[in-house]
């Protein structure tokens, strides 16, 4: 009860927190890259951010399956339920960019270091300019750069899977890069799709990173592209059912 209690306080300071800490991060990303361009930096600050993020909303975060991860390039594919999937992911998953929506670009100062940082912009309602951004990424896959898309397309407002988009599945097999599944379990629960204020009333809660067998993209050709998104989903479909999730 004592820690119940606590949490509102500590939930209300975090979100007062957490833009300045955002700003921040996000100014020093924007520095980082004029003055250095480097990218393992710009990492360290990346993971700083989203680790920090988590830290002051009592957020824990548990990984599984790092060993699944191919070297290389290749293409995270994940659920999506709260912006703490984004935290959690880029912060204990090592060095990748995710895909944004093209909104969060114009928020002063943090869409500058969105963009330096080499975020994808998608705007989901334009699909001729998204596979535009996919194809201007396909050199930085192959390159050994790694990315993260959610197939849904938009987070999720239960913890169901929902149905897949076919982008990253048409965006892995042109770059011929392995399409990695991670199973997030428990950001839901920390901030819904619609609130505001995470962990309200709730002292901790803990993520769960559940990193999957990749699948070799470069198997499919553009015609097979549904059977590789259903085998995906497949693979993902499992680890939503019962009360574990």
């Amino acid at each position: 009860m004592f820690l119940k209690l606590l949490s509102y306080p500590r939930s209300l300071l975090g979100v007062i927190l957490l833009p300045i800490h955002t700003a921040l991060c996000a100014t020093a990303i924007i520095i980082a890259n004029i003055l250095f361009n480097n990218r393992k930096l710009e990492d360290h600050i990346v993971e700083f951010w989203t680790r920090n993020c988590c830290r002051m909303f009592g957020v824990k975060v548990v990984t599984k399956g790092l060993e699944n991860r191919p070297p290389g390039g290749f293409l995270y594919v994940f659920n999506h339920t709260s912006f703490f999937d984004i935290f959690a992911m880029n912060g204990w998953l090592g060095s990748f960019r995710f895909g944004a929506k093209i909104e969060l670009f114009k928020i002063p100062v943090f869409g500058a270091g969105m963009r330096r940082a080499g975020i994808l912009p998608i705007a989901r309602e334009r699909r001729e300019e998204v596979f535009k951004v996919y194809q201007a990424a396909e050199a930085r896959i192959k390159a050994g750069e790694r990315f993260a898309l959610a197939p849904e397309g938009t987070r999720q407002k239960t913890e169901t899977l929902g149905n897949f988009k076919s982008g990253p599945f048409i965006f892995a097999i042109n770059a011929k890069a392995p399409i990695v599944p991670v199973i997030v379990k428990g950001a839901a629960a920390i901030m819904p799709k619609g609130n505001i204020i995470p962990n309200w009333g709730v002292w901790s809660r803990t993520i769960t990173l559940e990193v999957l067998p990749a699948v070799d993209a470069t198997a499919y050709t553009i015609e097979q592209r549904p059977q590789l998104q259903e085998r995906v989903r497949q693979m993902m479909l499992p680890y939503f059912k019962g009360d574990d999730f």
